[in-house]
């Protein structure tokens, strides 16, 4: 309750001052990311003064603005499909842009899609603008191991919107009906928890369980605010999800977990944009009963740093916590980097992580990019190579390659992630790096090393092929001890040795997952599906070992396609 009383009072107070026009921002995974990444590599620099692409989500207003900047780059080779592209964005964001303003031909009831990427669109000049569109996401699918057809059933409303062109404001609602692959399932009922969503109950399909699997029926929900106090600071404050990196995955923080309630300040100066984000999330919980949910809070702190043309770098920090009265942390509000000085002076009881995150573009078609996190460690354990347990480190190593050997809009990317035994632990649970029964960072949690490649093409402007391939070791617990790969569990409890941890100690497991998405555009944001997904999961233990084989076929009006990638 602190935190919600301490954001309701920092944003009474910036409001009763100046304010700068204020953008929504873009959902994270829509098309628009990949877009934004090729134009900034295809430049041949990075950008400065619109976004820093480690951060996310984007502003639709910054978008727009380095889209815009296509047309006055000089010695860029950009061809008729980077255009449909640029187009593309600018009827996505049209209340950024008069270059988005263009009337559908066939408004439908003469009131409704008057502009392609609208529903419904009110707008009074410089005082007032709300846009509604519906959210929909229907498929049908066959798992080759189950009689029983797979479905995804999500109906809902999207709003956005200004007041005084100082104000924005977003807002998501939809009710949900799934049942996926065995796979996920069998993660639901590990975890207790859907991935990327909040609380849940099992759905019986009324057509009976022989036709229709059994599923997960919940709501998901998304909300804030956002302004611009001063020139160069914007507020945020609401319930969703951030994300730091440039890689598929974050090490530092994704979004994979559920949404949460936070308040973000981001600063951008020069070459500098300085996050602070303030966050409650919800600690651990094993049954579903009625009834108030643990509560724990994190703070962050990122810095972002142009330090040349091509070259970015970042500074991480967060921390963890929990009190046993149920309050922020006062020491915590300082937004002044270093958290770690902070949480030692006053007895170090939390758990703080501290990254760093790196960018170089290059040629005009490459972009290097990687992560370093560092949970906890002693230098002389680490140079001795004595295995100690609390060397708890991870890294990324990635390259993203754009127009592969000279096609248009065919785009590479290979990464690398390693984490090892115990990150993202503690010895109490709430302090772990979770959320609603969900890691933070990494799906896969700790005690892993995986390969990443995805493959994208863009052949017509309606057509799009996505190819994810993933290849992941990681060392399970076996015969209940602890081996470091479950980050929920405490660090002190059953593990054990101290001395002589190695990478994938424990039930040694290897998964190899593709996942296939053709999807044609049939009309503004309104995708035709097929999809595929193929995974095989093998153990040491023989009742961990799985095959599925997925196909589905799907219409998505508005959403991204939430990929199951672990």
């Amino acid at each position: 309750m602190f935190l919600f009383r301490y954001c309701i009072a920092c944003l009474i107070g910036c409001l009763g001052g100046a304010a700068y026009a204020q953008s929504t921002f873009l959902p994270t995974q829509m098309p628009t990311y990949h877009l934004i990444d090729r134009i900034e590599i295809k430049s041949g620099q990075l950008d400065t003064a619109y976004l820093f692409t480690s951060v996310k989500p984007y502003t639709r207003f910054a978008a727009v603005l380095l889209t815009e900047s296509m047309d006055d780059m000089q010695n860029v080779q950009f061809r008729q499909m980077d255009r449909h592209n640029q187009y593309y964005i600018y009827k996505d964001n049209n209340e950024w842009t008069d270059w988005g303003l263009v009337k559908s031909k066939k408004p439908f009831l003469k009131k409704l899609y008057q502009y392609p990427a609208d529903m419904a669109r009110i707008q009074e000049t410089g005082d007032f603008l709300l846009k509604i569109n519906p959210v929909l996401h229907m498929q049908l699918g066959k798992e080759q191991s189950a009689n029983a057809i797979r479905y995804i059933n999500t109906r809902g409303l999207e709003v956005r919107g200004m007041v005084n062109e100082k104000l924005g404001f977003y807002g998501l609602l939809t009710d949900n009906q799934v049942s996926y692959p065995n796979y996920v399932n069998d993660y639901i009922t590990q975890q207790n928890a859907v991935p990327g969503e909040g609380r849940f109950k099992p759905f019986e399909s009324m057509l009976g369980d022989s036709l229709f699997a059994r599923g997960q029926d919940y709501f998901h929900a998304r909300g804030y605010i956002t302004f611009q106090p001063l020139e160069r600071i914007r507020i945020q404050f609401g319930h969703d999800r951030n994300f730091i990196g440039n890689g598929v995955r974050s090490l530092l923080l994704s979004d994979f977990s559920n949404n949460y309630l936070f308040l973000k300040l981001n600063t951008q100066v020069w070459r500098l944009n300085y996050q602070n984000l303030f966050m409650q999330l919800t600690g651990q919980y094993r049954n579903a009963a009625d009834g108030l949910l643990p509560v724990k809070y994190a703070a962050m702190h990122h810095l972002s740093m142009n330090l040349t043309r091509r070259l970015n770098i970042g500074i991480f920090e967060g921390v963890v916590f929990g009190r046993e009265n149920n309050h922020f942390e006062l020491n915590y509000l300082n937004p002044i980097i270093f958290y770690r000085a902070i949480e030692y002076h006053i007895g170090s009881p939390d758990n703080v992580i501290l990254g760093l995150d790196y960018k170089y573009n290059f040629l005009k078609h490459f972009s290097l990019y990687g992560q370093f996190v560092v949970d906890e460690f002693k230098f002389t354990e680490i140079t001795k190579r004595t295995g100690w347990w609390a060397n708890k480190l991870g890294a990324q190593a990635g390259l993203k390659y754009i127009d592969v050997a000279g096609i248009s809009n065919l785009d590479a990317q290979v990464e690398f992630n390693i984490v090892r035994p115990y990150t993202y632990t503690h010895n109490t649970e709430t302090s772990n790096y979770t959320h609603y029964n969900q890691p933070l960072a990494h799906p896969l949690g700790a005690n892993f090393r995986e390969m990443l490649a995805v493959l994208r093409y863009k052949p017509h402007r309606l057509l799009d092929l996505k190819l994810n391939l993933l290849y992941a070791q990681r060392g399970a617990d076996a015969d209940s001890v602890n081996h470091g790969g479950n980050i929920f569990l405490l660090n002190t409890l059953n593990r054990p040795q101290d001395y002589n941890n190695t990478l994938l100690q424990g039930n040694k497991t290897n998964i190899l997952l593709a996942d296939f998405l053709l999807s044609f555009m049939w009309k503004h944001n309104l995708w035709l599906d097929f999809t595929y997904t193929y995974r095989t999961q093998t153990a040491q233990a023989n009742p961990q070992n799985q095959q599925t084989h997925f196909w589905g076929l799907g219409l998505r009006l508005n959403m991204a396609r939430k990929e199951m990638l672990f």
